[in-house]
């Protein structure tokens, strides 16, 4: 490959790259500062005014994977995700409104607890979980969830889901059917113990 070759060869990369990155800048810039503010205060009524819920069966969304979140979300406004009261809220969001309440409570910071003792029984179990998750409940990829800093109530509920079918994630699917309600209550205890992705 002759030097005129490759400098057009890196060129048209560079274009790529550029009209990405430009593609990207647009799609966070249709959402005003005033009209993300009115989304969030629908969402605080379950999720908290800083994302951090109030109420065990709903997730903290603050500190959570922004491409995760977003991913859900449409997942659920699609129907793949089967949320009923999570689908009458969302109906009516564009991708770009998605995108930039994901990035919104991303950047928010997670959940901290102190606690004087882990639950060992979880912690013997997560090794089942680490793979994906990281050894913190820290996710090693931002298309799946932290787990770090999450509602006990929340994560018990989602790995029944799981076992029992009722929520899709082949890989989620075959590991949930490897443990039983106790270790479950167990490793859900023990995530929630753990302090979240921006007090790491």
């Amino acid at each position: 490959m002759n030097q005129k070759t490759t400098q057009t060869s890196i060129s048209k990369q560079l274009h790529k790259l550029t009209t990405a990155l430009l593609f990207s800048l647009l799609s966070l810039t249709t959402v005003s500062a005033d009209e993300l503010t009115t989304l969030t205060t629908v969402c605080a009524a379950c999720h908290g005014a800083n994302g951090i819920s109030n109420a065990p069966v709903f997730p903290n969304l603050a500190g959570q994977q922004s491409i995760y979140m977003a991913d859900q979300i449409k997942a659920m406004k699609a129907g793949i995700r089967k949320n009923s009261l999570m689908e009458a809220v969302i109906k009516d969001l564009s991708d770009q409104q998605i995108d930039a309440l994901a990035e919104y409570y991303s950047s928010l910071p997670a959940s901290t607890t102190a606690v004087s003792a882990v639950n060992q029984l979880g912690k013997n179990v997560r090794a089942l979980c680490i793979s994906c998750h990281g050894v913190k409940g820290i996710s090693v990829n931002a298309q799946w969830p932290n787990l770090a800093g999450q509602k006990q109530q929340y994560l018990q509920q989602q790995l029944l889901a799981f076992r029992d079918d009722s929520r899709f994630g082949p890989n989620m699917q075959v590991i949930a059917k490897e443990l039983n309600v106790e270790q479950i209550a167990a490793v859900a205890e023990y995530f929630s113990q753990q302090p979240g992705a921006n007090h790491e």
